[in-house]
């Protein structure tokens, strides 16, 4: 096929001796080899009909777009996976040590480190450390007193020194030296910090605050740079000043050094976004490949692909290259549990919860062991000691393989027809009670009419004619803003009225039906009163 050719012909010549050396679960626990890259632009290429050599037409069809936009992106060799793992490594250190030696977020993260020691805050939420490692947690709460011990003490003393520096009546050699001090003492209360693992989601309000007090900070400088020309504009002056040294107090910073720090932590940050992308890039085909064996089952491929990227992004931030790792084998199991959780959230029209998803895989891995050594169909009990579960639980289990459909759901390709149009109506119909009961109707609309605006919207509350709930009196005069006895009197008033023969004579027929009980009307419903004529 000429397109493939021509494809790779712009790529360069490295990205078709690799492959993504590495491997996946199937549903049932087995292992596939992943394909390499001939073999998934072979399947793109002829799933997807895509041909390259006229690109010039206008496709549609996402799926193919996104499929030949990957396809311009190279996949990384070894060497570049790992130079770009430890770009990113940089970066995160990078991004995470200038948020701590930021004075303001590093006293935003010991108040936090507080709350965990005084059981105000989850440990597990605030730090890296998974719930179920105890030996961890017990370590992270032994080191967290004697650390922040010393955080208090170096932050105690940095603040001494803070106010030293910017004294304006000390020596510039003293005002130096303590600066130098403070820096030295941050450097230490960084790595005290650091070695508790918080999470950098939890440091990024406190860092957005910082930001937004240096621009404060600026704009107060500008302020103080435009001359005073009375007595107001110095008076505004001085609380200028006076802002502006309680905002240095809580950062201890000045305006120039806060602007630098926070240029220093957006450079990070940049390299980091940068490089996860060109990782996360660099992958994508490992994402088609996997969603590929989830089709068909409640979601859109394009939707499996993006579900898959997810869990590709969170792998990139989970990577650890100095474990000696492949990313590709790394991501494998974050994209996979990204999609299966996906189709268990979303793929059924009523969503059954994760945990129920989990006990029908463990019924279904056990009934096909079963079923292959006994050469039959396993019974309930057999299945269930098999899978680990209570007979109850697996029956729920095996209940949940049956996906509901809609009755909206359309048949055909031309959606003109519905499938709740093929179901069988299986109540027994009788026509002419049905007649009647639709004459029923048509008669009192026609009786009430006779009556005034308000008798006739008290009665059709009373009796349920509105919308089939009868209302009390006291609900139909706070309607009407009336008491209940002017509503019980103007119903009074209404039922004589509908009691006369010339309105009565044309509901009688209806109190005596003799079509059985639907159409019995209620006891003091309108067709019911007229009985008393």
């Amino acid at each position: 096929m000429t397109s493939r050719t021509s494809r790779r012909s712009r790529r360069p010549d490295r990205c078709n001796q690799r492959q993504f050396d590495q491997t996946s679960e199937d549903d049932f626990g087995g292992e596939t080899e992943a394909p390499s890259e001939d073999e998934l632009d072979e399947a793109f290429d002829e799933e997807y009909d895509i041909d390259h050599t006229g690109e010039d037409e206008r496709i549609d069809d996402p799926v193919r777009i996104y499929l030949m936009q990957m396809g311009e992106i190279p996949m990384l060799r070894r060497g570049e996976e790992l130079a770009i793992a430890k770009c990113i490594e940089r970066g995160r250190r990078g991004y995470r040590y200038g948020m701590l030696a930021t004075d303001y977020v590093l006293q935003a993260a010991v108040g936090m480190l507080e709350s965990i020691r005084d059981n105000r805050l989850r440990l597990d939420r605030t730090i890296e450390v998974s719930v179920v490692n105890l030996r961890e947690k017990a370590r992270l709460m032994k080191i967290m007193g004697p650390n922040l011990r010393t955080l208090g003490d170096l932050m105690l003393r940095n603040k001494r020194d803070f106010a030293l520096a910017i004294s304006r009546r000390q020596p510039v050699k003293l005002r130096r030296a303590a600066w130098r001090r403070l820096l030295n003492r941050r450097v230490k209360a960084v790595r005290l910090v650091e070695e508790l693992g918080l999470r950098t989601q939890r440091l990024q309000p406190a860092l957005e605050k910082a930001r937004q007090i240096a621009q404060r900070m600026e704009a107060i400088q500008r302020q103080l740079a435009a001359p005073c020309r009375d007595e107001q504009d110095l008076a505004r002056a001085v609380e200028l000043r006076t802002e502006l040294c309680q905002l240095m107090r809580i950062t201890q910073e000045s305006p120039a050094t806060l602007r630098r720090r926070l240029a220093w932590i957006d450079a990070y940050s940049k390299q980091y976004e940068a490089a996860k992308r060109e990782l996360s890039a660099g992958n994508l085909r490992l994402v088609v490949s996997i969603a590929k064996r989830y089709r068909n089952r409640g979601m859109s491929f394009l939707d499996l692909i993006q579900e898959g990227n997810t869990g590709l992004m969170r792998a990139v931030d989970k990577f650890e290259y100095a474990r000696g790792y492949k990313f590709s084998t790394y991501a494998t199991w974050w994209i996979r549990q990204a999609i299966t959780r996906a189709i268990a959230d979303h793929s059924r029209t009523i969503r059954v919860p994760v945990h129920v998803i989990d006990s029908l895989g463990r019924v279904r891995n056990a009934t096909r062991q079963l079923t292959q050594e006994n050469s039959g169909e396993p019974t309930l009990e057999q299945t269930a000691h098999a899978a680990g579960l209570s007979i109850e639980d697996t029956e729920c289990a095996l209940r949940m393989t049956r996906h509901p459909l809609s009755l909206d759901q359309p048949v055909g390709d031309h959606d003109d027809s519905y499938f709740g149009e093929f179901l069988e109506d299986h109540r027994e119909k009788d026509l002419v009670a049905e007649m009647n009961r639709a004459l029923l109707k048509t008669r009192i609309a026609e009786v009430l009419d006779t009556l005034d605006y308000r008798e006739r919207e008290i009665i059709r509350l009373r009796f349920g004619l509105a919308d089939g709930y009868a209302y009390t009196l006291e609900e139909v005069g706070k309607i009407f803003s009336v008491t209940r006895e002017r509503i019980r009197q103007i119903e009074v008033k209404a039922l004589r009225t509908l009691q006369n023969p010339s309105r009565a004579k044309q509901l009688a027929g209806f109190v005596e039906c003799p079509f059985a009980a639907p159409l019995t009307p209620l006891a003091g419903s309108p067709a019911a009163a007229v009985g008393n004529v």
